[in-house]
């Protein structure tokens, strides 16, 4: 699929002092609340400071985003339809798998470029905490609106909108068979699904008789089959479907005779129960911090999700701000989105109309396309699912491939671009490009090793013959890029 960007590119910031790396703390932060920081990131970040940076990117909707999302609605129309429409072109012939393809280029688009970096991390976050796999039947369609109302609109609000919004999605009604649940035949998948996945934990203190309760509890959840008149596929609470008889969930009574809102009631104490803010509070912890973090730092994010009734921001800023986090730097191996987006974005790549069929064919090779994890538990958050042999492989393999330009217009990088001509010595090329790519230093065996390689059989402080000066960049450049330095954030 060719997708037209137009003039959405990447910005140069000349004016970065490019010999001098980041602050420590201020590189940890950018490379955990970024895809990767870009030359203009690292611009900003070195002005604002840490907490600048940071309430920059907590207070997301303050950061003008519109060129990324004009190019969106331009080249992406279907990621704005309603489900009725994506339904009815999904019938044309040759438009089935329009919706899939065109919401994955949407988030490619969005993670690579949007100024908003931690608000579309956190759309990551909670799409793979409430996983729909994208590829059986009406999901191709119902996943484009629900990545719309339910992940974007509440990534970074209350906890309880968002768990509700999920609950009410066709798409989520769908993936889970909960619009199948009624109450001469419930069915506990969502209800099961529900404590586990979205809020207690598998660990959260509830029984097989709660799952029951709670099935019973959400039987007429369903959505609209009949489109008489135009009518979108929405929510659609079926009266005739539900259990009206008294429940007890989690040692909690619900009355008997009570609809549609003893669901919400459901829902509003899942979302204030100490072991949602504990399950939360440890995912949260474990995509930013570590794949096993401390106890300490749960229990205080978990602290703040209860005081502010599940303010996503408020606990990003506990985490953030902790101690635990600035200790964390480079214990977390990038996923290969994050890892693919990152080289990309560090190089400041140029995106051509293919850029869509190359970054697909690489994520599928690391197994880790958007929308297309088998199970409700979303994609693995720790290292050791990623870090096989072919894995590692396939992202150095990206890397060079990436530096030497064997993508063509896909993805072009301007290598001359990165370094200035009056870097020339062995030294000068790698130090510089180690700040240009990784905003620090090496390790002194490290350094040494890459300026040998630089000088050959030449001395090292000579000058390199400009007829090899590019090789040498694109050289160190890959391995850099393929280097646990870069690997790591």
């Amino acid at each position: 699929m060719d997708i037209n960007i137009g003039t959405l590119q990447f910005s140069e910031a000349k004016q970065l002092d490019a010999s001098l790396p980041l602050p420590g703390d201020l590189l940890h932060l950018l490379n955990r609340t970024t895809f990767g920081p870009t030359e203009a990131d690292v611009v900003i970040a070195s002005q604002l400071g840490f907490d600048g940076w940071l309430n920059q990117q907590l207070n997301f909707a303050e950061l003008d985003d519109s060129a990324v999302e004009n190019v969106i609605r331009t080249a992406l129309p279907t990621t704005t339809w309603t489900n009725l429409q994506l339904i009815e072109d999904a019938r044309l012939d040759g438009r089935g798998a329009v919706a899939v393809a065109e919401l994955r280029a949407a988030a490619y688009i969005r993670q690579i470029f949007s100024p908003r970096q931690l608000y579309e991390i956190m759309v990551e976050f909670w799409t793979n905490h409430f996983n729909i796999e994208q590829v059986d039947g009406p999901l191709r369609q119902f996943k484009t609106v629900d990545d719309r109302e339910v992940v974007r609109k509440h990534a970074m609000g209350r906890f309880v909108d968002l768990l509700k919004s999920s609950a009410r999605s066709p798409a989520m009604l769908y993936y889970l068979d909960n619009y199948a649940n009624v109450a001469t035949g419930p069915n506990e998948n969502y209800a099961r699904e529900l404590m586990e996945l979205h809020t207690l934990g598998v660990d959260g203190g509830y029984t097989e008789d709660d799952v029951k309760a709670v099935a019973r509890i959400l039987t007429g959840w369903s959505f609209n089959t009949s489109t008489t008149g135009g009518a979108d596929i929405r929510f659609l609470f079926r009266s005739l479907a539900h259990d009206f008889t008294a429940k007890v969930a989690l040692g909690q009574d619900y009355p008997a005779g009570v609809g549609e809102s003893e669901g919400d009631l459901l829902l509003e104490r899942l979302a204030a129960h100490p072991s949602t803010a504990q399950f939360i509070s440890r995912k949260l912890a474990r995509r930013f911090v570590s794949d096993n973090p401390p106890q300490t730092l749960v229990d205080a994010m978990a602290a703040s999700f209860l005081s502010s009734q599940g303010h996503i921001p408020t606990v990003l800023s506990v985490m953030f701000r902790s101690a635990e986090f600035r200790a964390s730097a480079d214990n977390k191996m990038k996923r290969p989105a994050e890892y693919v987006n990152a080289v990309i974005r560090v190089l400041g790549a140029r995106l051509g109309n293919q850029f869509y069929r190359v970054v697909t064919e690489v994520l599928s090779e690391l197994n880790q396309i958007p929308f297309n994890w088998p199970a409700p538990n979303g994609y693995p958050d720790v290292q050791g699912y990623w870090t096989n042999t072919s894995s590692v492989l396939t992202r150095w393999n990206f890397a060079i491939a990436t530096v030497e330009g064997q993508f063509g217009a896909a993805i072009e990088v301007s290598m001359s671009r990165l370094l200035p001509v009056s870097v020339q010595t062995p030294a000068q090329i790698v130090d510089a490009l180690t700040t240009r790519l990784l905003r620090r230093s090496l390790a002194p065996a490290d350094r040494e090793q890459l300026i040998n390689l630089v000088a050959g059989s030449a001395p090292v402080d000579r000058p390199v013959k400009s007829s090899v000066r590019m090789a040498a960049i694109i050289e160190v450049s890959a391995l850099l890029l393929a280097s646990p330095y870069f690997q790591y954030r």
